[in-house]
């Protein structure tokens, strides 16, 4: 496994990603908190992708690593839970290939994780039960603003469309709702312990995360700062409208009732949530 000596391991999959990867490693190492390091694992790209990679690893041999992987076309999902499986860091990040990382992205989401280590150390809950705060999953996360293919901007606040607001007052919306991006995502090592291995069962890496941060105690914090351009073009993997929709409205739309039932199915096995709960939140949160 690899070690990160910086605080935060930034995961990059990439896969047939030149023409925007450029701008997004150039926003990378812009940022202003320099306290990462980058993990790349590409899935078998067949443009010049791995070109441009090398490159930035030609001007910061210390800061990228290139994992390499024998089995290729692993998909988007087990591309990102293959880097968290094999990098051990105390924060970790999750990278598009085709975004831009505003220049204080890394600084403010570090920051908020920072006052929630402490507000959890200093919990109650926390000093009778005699748990380490490090062992309490946290994950961060941004709101972001949609620009098009030449970054003109479709909208400033992702987060308003996702109904953010709903979800601090009611957290179990994230059963049926989407309600984090992974772009947008720091979580601690206590996350990534809680969300390995991803189940079968789940399609996207960031919601299964942000599930297993949920289910298992742990704490889901959204700041209300875009932090990131998400790039809205024709070959994202997951396109900022259908995001809107939530993986459990993207699966139901994909393959109907048999996907319905399987989503149902996950929450059910991997976190003890009832068929009939499922429905309940599906039919009440439909409302938002």
């Amino acid at each position: 496994m690899e070690r990160n000596n910086y605080k935060i391991a930034i995961l990059l999959a990439t896969y047939n990603g030149g023409k925007y990867i450029w701008e997004q490693l150039e926003s990378l190492f812009q940022q202003s908190c320099k306290q990462f390091h980058l993990y790349v694992r590409d899935d078998g790209s067949s443009d010049d992708t791995m070109k441009i990679v090398e490159q930035f690893h030609g001007m910061f041999p210390d800061r990228v690593t290139i994992l390499k992987d024998s089995q290729k076309h692993r998909g988007a999902a087990k591309s990102f839970m293959y880097l968290l499986e094999n990098v051990d860091s105390e924060y970790y990040m999750f990278c598009d290939q085709d975004d831009i990382w505003l220049l204080e992205k890394i600084e403010k989401t570090l920051a908020r994780m920072k006052e929630i280590e402490k507000a959890v150390a200093e919990a109650p809950k926390v000093v009778m039960d005699g748990t380490a705060a490090k062992n309490v999953p946290i994950l961060v996360a941004t709101d972001l603003g949609i620009v098009d293919e030449q970054l003109n901007l479709l909208s400033e606040s992702f987060n308003k469309d996702l109904k953010i607001d709903v979800f601090r007052k009611h957290p179990e919306l994230i059963c049926v709702r989407h309600v984090v991006t992974g772009c947008t995502m720091m979580f601690n090592r206590a996350a990534k312990l809680a969300a390995l291995p991803m189940s079968p069962l789940a399609t996207m890496h960031d919601e299964w995360v942000a599930l297993c941060v949920h289910f298992k105690g742990g704490v889901i914090s959204i700041l209300d700062d875009s932090t990131i351009l998400y790039r809205q073009h024709t070959s994202n993997t997951l396109g900022a409208e259908q995001a809107r929709k939530g993986f459990f409205a993207r699966a139901i739309a994909r393959a109907g009732q048999k996907q319905f039932f399987q989503v149902a199915k996950l929450l059910h096995k991997d976190f003890g949530l009832s068929y009939l709960k499922f429905l309940m939140y599906k039919i009440l949160y439909s409302w938002f």
